[in-house]
């Protein structure tokens, strides 16, 4: 059973890296919300960085604004992509970066679907190919974490 359930996890994993290409997204994503405070979440993905020789990140708030829009959006109506076809906020996370308010030119994004905890999800992502390496590029240095459920949307950048 642990065996189908950690196939499942890993399943339900997907890393996407791309060089975002300059457009405008139209935004239903609002803009007002605070700076995220450094979580347990930040914490562990900061301990789990150094330990690979690489530098800290730090949570931002556009990055995530648009990580919890995504969450919502694949929640809702029932999905799991990193292209979201007539999302609110943007096809692509590029868009919805944008949308959010990040005007990141390149950047990474992970989501994943039924982990129950952070702490959970992080070790998921540290376990799969695709998406340990989004967690150790190290020109990335911001991060935004989202969750609808146990609907997972982690968005990676250099800048915004």
């Amino acid at each position: 059973m642990k065996l189908l359930l950690a196939l499942a996890a890993v399943l339900t994993l997907t890393a996407c890296v791309v060089p975002i290409p300059v457009q405008v997204a139209r935004s239903t994503v609002t803009n007002n919300a605070p700076a995220p405070a450094a979580t347990e979440f930040t914490r562990q993905l900061n301990a789990f960085r150094v330990s690979q020789g690489r530098g800290q990140m730090r949570p931002n708030a556009a990055l995530t604004r648009a990580a919890q829009a995504h969450a919502e959006d694949m929640l809702a109506r029932n999905y799991f992509s990193h292209r979201a076809q007539n999302g609110p906020n943007g096809v692509t996370f590029g868009q919805r970066a944008r949308a959010a308010g990040c005007a990141m030119q390149a950047g990474a994004e992970n989501i994943a679907w039924g982990q129950k905890s952070e702490a959970e999800v992080l070790q998921g992502w540290q376990n799969s190919p695709g998406h340990r390496r989004n967690l150790l590029r190290p020109n990335y240095t911001l991060y935004g974490l989202g969750r609808a459920g146990n609907v997972w949307v982690m968005k990676l950048a250099s800048a915004c």
